[in-house]
């Protein structure tokens, strides 16, 4: 097995590690920590826990030597790796958007605006604004019957965006809940989660 110098840090300190060694590491991710369009934060704690045991955080979080640099092929060598490792931890559709992306802290990047929950925010915001902007216009209303009809579309809202907001791990109530005819109230809904 060949030796290869790594870049454990940007302070300019190298260490001694065994290519195939952090390879053969890097690929056995557990499928459980596959990025899929759910469970970004999961996958992202994982990723930054398991590349600081390995010494290589500084792969995701700073900025790369130039080529001139002494370290950069070690640096780049390292790279090489997690970048492939980042898109095996990853669902094919989600890995295929960055997969010509030229570091990994790119990878990093991209995955975290689009799956972080800081976008969702921005997203709900979005289209908040949007529904809040909708105006009447032309169209006529029957008072009882219409104001009928919005509530019961207002709580099933309701119950939507508070499934939504649950962790994994109410997905068997959520899905038997979203299986009934009838979407139960907010309230139904919630004492069918605590249950």
């Amino acid at each position: 097995m060949s030796k290869t110098k790594l870049i454990g840090d940007t302070s300019g300190q190298n260490e001694e590690a065994n290519t195939n060694h952090m390879t053969g590491d890097l690929q056995n991710v557990r499928a459980t920590y596959r990025l899929n369009e759910k469970n970004y934060l999961k996958w992202s704690q994982f990723v930054k826990t398991y590349l600081k045991g390995k010494e290589r955080l500084s792969h995701l979080l700073r900025t790369d030597p130039t080529p001139e640099d002494p370290t950069f092929n070690a640096w780049d060598e390292a790279n090489s790796i997690i970048m492939s490792w980042l898109w095996d931890s990853m669902d094919l559709a989600i890995s295929d958007t960055c997969m010509f992306l030229k570091t990994a802290k790119e990878i990093w990047d991209s995955i975290r605006r689009t799956y972080s929950k800081a976008r969702d925010a921005v997203q709900v915001y979005e289209i908040k604004v949007k529904t809040s902007a909708t105006k009447q216009g032309s169209k006529t209303m029957k008072c009882a019957d219409d104001a009928a009809i919005l509530k019961t579309f207002i709580e099933k809202d309701r119950v939507y965006d508070f499934l939504a907001g649950l962790n994994s791990e109410f997905d068997q109530v959520m899905i038997q809940i979203l299986g009934n005819e009838e979407i139960p109230s907010l309230e139904e809904t919630i004492t069918l989660i605590w249950a």
